[in-house]
């Protein structure tokens, strides 16, 4: 069956306001773009994506983890680079995202963060694409504080997600994961506090979309 969302008219398309968000782990990116999406009265999108697919494909959704990855019933935890179950299972679990991504972005005002979406969506006029990145020293930092990890802890954790990440980047787009090709705005948020970041991304993205302001 044929996606709505690529089906639609440009213009009904175009019309609505979709910020993408990708971010390194321990960088504050999901908490500052839930914030940004709270600020702006925009639908967060986050681990609904992976929900969505296991409904489509067929799997019960046992476990979301914090860090990123998942497991669903009946198939392996994460594998490098290709995500969990075979690689046929994984090409068509990052399809069902895909359209359920195009969905988001033509029927909702939205922040979505992670599953490629800035690559899927890099033709949209309408999408602001947006990296939350720090400083490696700056990222077991932010871990530590957040999470309650030991500094040991928060390195193991950051390396395991990274590699997951930048694998599975890899694979689905040809880019490495810090690849600038596919983004509108670099934030390092190691250089401004939470607050600041919020409000940084929020002036950007009204400034992007003069709609946003009669809102506020």
């Amino acid at each position: 069956m044929a996606n709505p969302a690529e089906n639609e008219e440009p213009r009904k398309i175009n019309s609505n306001v979709v910020i993408a968000v990708t971010r390194q782990f321990g960088s504050l990116g999901r908490p500052i773009a839930r914030e940004v999406a709270k600020q702006l009265g925009l639908k967060f999108i986050d681990r609904e994506i992976i929900e969505k697919a296991g409904e489509r494909m067929g799997y019960k959704i046992d476990e979301l983890e914090k860090i990123d990855n998942h497991r669903i019933k009946g198939l392996s935890r994460m594998k490098y680079p290709l995500g969990i179950g075979s690689k046929e299972t994984q090409d068509k679990l990052f399809e069902i995202e895909k359209s359920i991504i195009l969905e988001y972005a033509t029927y909702d005002n939205c922040v979505i963060v992670g599953r490629c979406a800035n690559f899927i969506l890099k033709n949209r006029p309408n999408v602001l694409k947006v990296h939350i990145y720090a400083p490696y020293e700056a990222r077991l930092n932010m871990s530590v504080d957040d999470l309650h990890l030991s500094k040991s802890e928060a390195k193991a954790m950051i390396d395991k997600v990274d590699e997951a990440r930048s694998s599975y980047y890899l694979y689905h787009t040809g880019e490495m994961f810090d690849s600038t090709a596919y983004q509108d705005i670099l934030l390092n948020s190691s250089m401004l506090s939470f607050d600041e970041n919020v409000k940084l991304l929020c002036d950007i993205a009204k400034n992007r979309f003069p709609s946003l302001k009669k809102d506020s």
